[in-house]
């Protein structure tokens, strides 16, 4: 179910701390800000959802080990880069394709719906999202102006 987006500006440094203020943050995991302090046109509330949901993945993958999270920004000419890693186990390549697909999960009582819906917000605003291992990085591409 795509709802239209309700698009305003607002930093992505904001965005994200929002995304992981509704997050508790084990005291095993180290979480790494690189300042992204850079405007953008967004729908929000979706793109909270997006962060919230890539880092809960990666607090999960992570564990009780000593671990960290890692999330870089870009500010490139057109759009807006964001790289989410984590120091959790790779992703089996086997499964590296599908964490996107609708119902896919590995998670007990996961609903496989947390990633792609991660896809369906990213690309309703015209940009893209990637994962490559080494370590597990999500790559989001945002457009700094929505087309209409």
């Amino acid at each position: 179910r795509i709802t239209p987006l309700n698009l305003s500006e607002k930093k992505i440094s904001e965005i994200i701390n929002d995304s992981i203020d509704s997050l508790e943050i084990p005291d095993n995991i180290k979480l790494k800000i690189q300042d992204s302090d850079f405007t953008i046109l967004c729908d929000v509330k979706k793109l909270e959802t997006v962060f919230t949901n890539i880092i809960l993945n990666a607090i999960q993958a992570i564990g009780n080990s000593e671990g960290s999270i890692d999330i870089k920004s870009k500010n490139n000419k057109e759009d807006i880069e964001i790289e989410i890693s984590d120091s959790g186990p790779k992703i089996p390549s086997e499964i590296l394709e599908k964490v996107f697909e609708p119902l896919f999960t590995t998670k007990e009582k996961g609903t496989g719906l947390g990633l792609s819906s991660c896809r369906n917000i990213v690309e309703q605003h015209g940009g893209s999202i990637y994962v490559r291992n080494n370590p597990t990085t999500f790559t989001i591409i945002l457009p700094k102006k929505i087309k209409n």
